[in-house]
C-alpha cells in the first residue's frame, strides 16, 4: 500500500474507530504471544501472517456487518428495474460472495414482479456514474 493510499485510507476512518482498531491490535498480539509479547526467535515475516490474517478476518466481518445494515434499506416495497411497479419483498437468499478478501455471507432480499414476471435484488443494482 502506497503512502497516498494509506493517507487515504485513514482520512475515511475516525480517530475513534483508528482508536478501537489500536486496541485491539494490542488484545489480539496479547491472546497470540501472551503477556511476554511475540518470543526473541520471531520473524518479522511471521508478525506479518498475523496482521494479514487478522486484517483478512476484520474485513470480512465490516463487510459481512454492513451488508446486514444495507439489507434494511430493502424492507419496503421496491420498484422493478424492468417495468417500475412496486413489488413486494419475497423471500431472502443466503448466499456466499467471493471478496477481494474472501468469502462473506450474504442475505439478499429477493422481489418478485408480477407484471414482468421476473425476479430481482435491489441490493444488487450497480450505482449509475
Amino acid at each position: 500500500m502506497s503512502k497516498t493510499d494509506q493517507n487515504e485510507l485513514h482520512s475515511t476512518i475516525s480517530q475513534q474507530i483508528q482508536q478501537k482498531l489500536s486496541e485491539l491490535a494490542e488484545l489480539v498480539s496479547l491472546e497470540q504471544y501472551g503477556e511476554q509479547g511475540p518470543p526473541k526467535e520471531l520473524t518479522f515475516r511471521e508478525i506479518e501472517n498475523v496482521g494479514y490474517q487478522v486484517g483478512q478476518l476484520a474485513a470480512q466481518k465490516f463487510e459481512a456487518a454492513a451488508t446486514r445494515q444495507h439489507q434494511q434499506h430493502f424492507d419496503d416495497p421496491q420498484a422493478c428495474p424492468g417495468c417500475g411497479e412496486f413489488c413486494q419483498p419475497q423471500a431472502t437468499v443466503q448466499r456466499q460472495l467471493l471478496t477481494r478478501l474472501g468469502p462473506v455471507e450474504l442475505s439478499e432480499i429477493r422481489f418478485r414482479c408480477n407484471s414482468c414476471r421476473r425476479s430481482f435484488f435491489p441490493s444488487t443494482r450497480v450505482a449509475s456514474a
